[in-house]
């Protein structure tokens, strides 16, 4: 018996404060970090959500939400099957993949 996805989740964005960045090509890098932070100085400006059991869709589907927001990069603070990953905040929602938009000084 084969199982398919229902559904495939899209990226939710709450930003985190009142600035706002241009959109960055379809294309462009943004920097992903899992274990560690950047050695950069950034702002965190975004929290970006999805609810997916698939963890790659979900990585996909949070760069391209970083890209429309114009992040540098994101922080990966919880993802599926791990609880407690959290750098800046604690969430867990089961399933799915958190992560933190932030840009660059």
């Amino acid at each position: 018996m084969k199982i398919t996805k229902c559904f495939n989740a899209k990226a939710k964005v709450t930003m985190l404060s009142n600035v706002s960045y241009l959109p960055k090509d379809k294309e462009a890098n943004v920097d992903v970090y899992i274990t560690n932070r950047p050695t950069n100085e950034y702002i965190e400006f975004a929290l970006i959500r999805c609810r997916d059991t698939n963890e790659k869709w979900c990585l996909e589907q949070i760069r391209n939400a970083a890209r429309e927001t114009g992040a540098d990069a994101i922080i990966i603070i919880d993802k599926v099957g791990a609880a407690g990953l959290g750098y800046i905040y604690t969430y867990n929602q089961g399933y799915g993949m958190i992560a933190v938009a932030i840009k660059y000084k």
